[in-house]
């Protein structure tokens, strides 16, 4: 004989059971609507299939996790070993797919603002952070130049290659200073607070509405391939977890 559910279940997952009266806590019902409710099923019905196999697969051992009966922990978990199964997708991509990937969606990688790859660090010495804006060898090679220049206590942050669009929350004055600088230059050291001074070195500029170069857009286009990638391998994990579990959803 079926097992009676109450009559204010939402979903059942194999032992787990998720009600109408449980989801006050996991959400502000007060605007929920029958749309935002569905989604809240499916996501809880995907977090439990993940949560249930990291358990099957002995996560709680290997991860010490004192997984209890609440939707925070088990998520927790589900994260956990969500982590642990992205490892398995392959992060490596050639150059043939680079270029295959880039011609079949170029349309995707022009926009309709500005773009620019940059070089930063936020230092506390104001005359190095001058004498490296001087300095021709920084320019060529930034990042070992602030290596050289600077006393490990006195550089806060590095960070290398990445990209700032025109809307980014930045100091007003870096756009301002981004739009004059030829590639290899170096910003004039802008004060952001605590005696911290940010320095910017342009690597590259992609002006919008024009398709870049592959070289310059490479990072997204790897970041492209590899999300899909990642969504795939999610999308496939799921479904496998759905064939293997007792699933029931309220009508």
């Amino acid at each position: 004989m079926e097992e009676r559910l109450p009559e204010d279940y939402l979903a059942v997952v194999n032992d787990r059971m998720l009600t109408r009266s449980s989801v006050k806590y996991l959400v502000d019902t007060i605007y929920l609507n029958d749309f935002y409710l569905n989604q809240i099923v499916q996501n809880w019905i995907e977090l439990e299939l993940l949560a249930q196999a990291a358990l099957n697969e002995g996560f709680e051992a290997k991860d010490e996790f004192a997984v209890r009966s609440d939707f925070y922990t088990r998520r927790l978990l589900a994260i956990d070993y969500l982590k642990e199964k992205l490892k398995t997708v392959n992060y490596f991509v050639s150059k043939k797919e680079l270029e295959k990937y880039y011609q079949e969606h170029i349309n995707d990688f022009i926009f309709n603002y500005d773009v620019y790859k940059v070089n930063q660090a936020i230092v506390k010495n104001f005359s190095k952070a001058i004498d490296l804006r001087n300095t021709t060898l920084s320019q060529l090679d930034f990042e070992n130049s602030i290596r050289v220049a600077f006393k490990p206590e006195e550089i806060i942050d590095q960070k290398f290659g990445i990209f700032l669009k025109e809307f980014d929350s930045v100091p007003y004055e870096l756009m301002n200073v981004l739009q004059t600088l030829e590639p290899g230059e170096i910003s004039y050291p802008i004060e952001i607070g605590n005696g911290e001074y940010l320095i910017t070195q342009l690597v590259a500029k992609y002006s919008k509405n024009e398709p870049p170069s592959l070289e310059f857009a490479k990072e997204m286009v790897e970041e492209r391939i590899i999300f899909e990638r990642q969504k795939k391998f999610y999308q496939d994990l799921i479904s496998k977890l759905v064939d293997e579990a007792n699933i029931k959803i309220r009508e």
